[in-house]
């Protein structure tokens, strides 16, 4: 009989669910949007894994890995999702006891950086930092094939290092200075709006940006390499701290590909402790589907 396992990612606006094989092979995915009382959003999501499971009778579901945007405990209980509305929840027992099998619990970026360390970018390798670059910066930490969640569940929160880049401007978790302020694509935003001709503009993306930059504005230019000095600065200092085999950018501004990649490679080569130098940077590849995978790695490739 077939092992199968769902990764559930809970956003604040709708849910991804996916029913995944034991080999990686996603064999099915819904979308539906998060209800916002909390008992409706585990019936919800109960009765969605019920249906999918209904068309692979011959399967085994031996679990459900479930990831939210909040800190994590035990993988079980939730120290409060502010995108959800949620408080303390435990989100294993809640769910678990409405789909009747095995359910464990992460912080949905965490989970993604496993994904991508089981199915994607960082396939084959044990030690991995992701970067997840758009509205803010999330991440997760990947060592000898395990999530650093930490001790409070706030592991792997790599948007929020101290970066020594506009240490004046206020980041969204109360801080100055922090990588996600100089980095994100709200954060490139923000400094563009300072110049011509993004001030002038009603609407600007972090595309706007980067596409004015390779035009040779430079104003442009300097905006993004700023950007990439300050996550390759994040990167050598979490080099220097887990001596990872691969970092992988991915969300939004990774589109940008080499123009965000190379001045992240630079400013890690230039910061970072040199036994540590030896890490293969690559662009994340499991995009939206990197929770599900991570989720399902849960049970087929993490140990309780």
């Amino acid at each position: 009989m077939r092992q199968v396992c769902f990764g559930i990612d809970i956003g604040g606006t709708t849910v991804k669910l996916g029913l995944v094989s034991s080999e990686g092979d996603l064999l099915e995915k819904r979308e539906f949007s998060t209800q916002r009382e909390l008992s409706a959003a585990f019936d919800s999501i109960a009765a969605n894994m019920r249906q999918v499971l209904d068309s692979f009778p011959d399967a085994m579901c031996i679990g459900a890995g479930v990831g939210v945007p909040g800190p994590v405990l035990n993988q079980s209980l939730v120290r409060g999702c502010v995108n959800l509305g949620w408080g303390d929840v435990d989100v294993a027992r809640e769910l678990g006891s409405r789909a009747g099998m095995p359910v464990r619990v992460a912080n949905d970026a965490n989970l993604a950086a496993l994904g991508e360390l089981w199915q994607g970018g960082g396939k084959g390798c044990r030690n991995l930092v992701l970067f997840t670059v758009g509205t803010g910066i999330g991440g997760g930490v990947i060592c000898d094939g395990r999530i650093v969640s930490g001790a409070t569940g706030g592991g792997g929160e790599v948007g929020h290092l101290p970066m020594p880049f506009h240490t004046e401007w206020q980041c969204s978790c109360g801080k100055y200075g922090c990588l996600e302020v100089t980095a994100s694509a709200t954060g490139i935003i923000r400094a563009a709006r300072e110049f011509s001709p993004f001030k002038e503009m009603e609407k600007v993306t972090a595309k706007d940006v980067y596409d004015a930059a390779a035009a040779g504005d430079e104003n442009a230019k300097r905006i993004t390499e700023e950007a990439g000095a300050a996550l390759g600065t994040a990167a050598a200092i979490l080099g220097c701290v887990v001596n990872p085999e691969v970092i992988l950018l991915g969300g939004g501004v990774s589109a940008a590909g080499r123009a965000l990649l190379d001045p992240v490679e630079a400013a890690f080569e230039k910061n970072v402790f040199p036994p540590c130098r030896e890490v293969r940077f690559a662009l994340a590849q499991l995009g939206n589907n990197a929770g599900i995978f991570g989720g399902a790695a849960l049970f087929f490739t993490q140990s309780v």
